[in-house]
């Protein structure tokens, strides 16, 4: 069995902007309530392509959380659309419904993201040294005319 390698810092942060976007947007907590351990697993388990996060089942995916976090930022309206007329037996049903909405839409946002940098390094890697622009001068087609009679009027 393999052990899983720690978090680097990178991906604490991404872990920490998860977190929180989850806590405050999606749930509503405020500062002195915390996620549930069980509903911390089921989070993790998102970044893993499993249920829930549980070393002894292989990975079937890998996310980063960064994804995660894109896909419930896309998703938040069709998340609080779905949970606000709902009644739920608990929390845990409740984070479940919305980790599977999430689950719906993940490899979509992971295949736009995917995209969206193969674009990037295609912009990036273009040579503009063949582009020139030799601009053409204005020349006036008309002449010049002056007259006295309109400077009487000033």
């Amino acid at each position: 069995m393999e052990r899983k390698a720690k978090m680097t810092k990178q991906e604490k942060a991404e872990w920490d902007n998860l977190y929180n976007y989850v806590k405050k947007e999606i749930l509503q907590y405020d500062n002195s309530q915390s996620i549930p351990p069980t509903l911390v697993l089921r989070l993790k388990g998102l970044a893993t392509g499993k249920y829930i996060e549980n070393k002894k089942i292989e990975d079937r995916a890998k996310y980063s959380f960064k994804i995660i976090l894109y896909t419930f930022q896309i998703c938040k309206p069709k998340i609080i659309y779905a949970i606000c007329g709902k009644e739920f037996k608990n929390e845990a049903n409740k984070f479940n419904y919305i980790c599977k909405i999430v689950e719906n839409n993940i490899n979509d946002v992971y295949n736009r993201v995917k995209m969206s940098q193969k674009n990037q390094e295609k912009t990036e890697t273009i040579s503009t040294e063949n582009l020139y622009h030799s601009g053409a001068e204005y020349k006036k087609k008309s002449k010049e005319i002056k007259s006295n009679k309109l400077e009487d009027l000033w």
